[in-house]
């Protein structure tokens, strides 16, 4: 599968189950795009981008650094519909509450429900 269509592809997907991403697409000179959305106080970013055929996922914070992103797989897209379905899997236990994160360092970390949860003083858990 090539870049086009891999991003095809994917935005196809987005329309149809994710729209609220759909305002932000910016496209690339190389076929690639990401688009995001924004926190409810407008300091975040949650964006998606399908850079070298993998869709990615992650945080930006308000100096446009990027604080998390996770890949979903490196298939070259041979298993594209399954990692559309992860995509929401991971979009769904973010906006709808389920995935914890600290910040530490103008940063959000993720935190896995198995691990023991050590914040410090000067840190916030958000979700």
């Amino acid at each position: 599968m090539n870049q086009a269509l891999y991003s095809d592809i994917t935005l196809k997907y987005l329309k149809q189950n994710h729209p609220e991403f759909l305002e932000s697409i910016d496209f690339k000179e190389d076929q690639t795009f990401d688009c995001f959305i924004k926190s409810i106080k407008g300091s975040r970013f949650l964006w998606i981008a399908t850079y070298d055929l993998e869709i990615t996922i992650g945080f930006e914070n308000h100096n446009k650094e990027s604080d998390w992103h996770f890949h979903i797989g490196a298939s070259r897209g041979n298993n594209l519909n399954e990692e559309l379905q992860e995509l929401t899997k991971q979009l769904n236990k973010i906006l709808n509450k389920e995935q914890v994160f600290i910040l530490e360092d103008d940063k959000y970390i993720p935190l896995d429900k198995n691990e023991e949860i050590a914040v410090k003083e000067d840190e916030k858990l958000y979700v």
